[in-house]
């Protein structure tokens, strides 16, 4: 997923590029990305912080999301207004 933002606002982009970080997902695995990433974005344009994992001391830590199916790690840039995927793992 590249930038999907508008020009002035929180965007996301993958680490890596975006093949290596979902290489293998099926179809359902990058919908379920997909979906993440945008409420990640939602959120983040709401100033509000996804789920309990945010630290004060350590704000551009390593976070996650998981669902029943896979982990997201991701790290939040506000500065940047960007939020960086660095890696999915599917259980699916």
């Amino acid at each position: 997923m590249s930038d999907e933002s508008p020009e002035h606002g929180w965007g996301c982009e993958y680490v890596s590029d975006a093949a290596h970080v979902t290489d293998g997902l099926p179809p359902e695995g990058l919908a379920e990305v997909a979906r993440i990433i945008r409420g990640l974005l939602d959120l983040a344009e709401l100033r509000m912080e996804a789920g309990n994992d945010y630290d004060e001391q350590n704000p551009r830590k390593l976070r996650s999301i998981s669902t029943d199916k896979l982990i997201l790690w991701y790290q939040k840039f506000e500065h940047r207004q960007r939020i960086y995927v660095v890696r999915v793992t599917w259980f699916g």
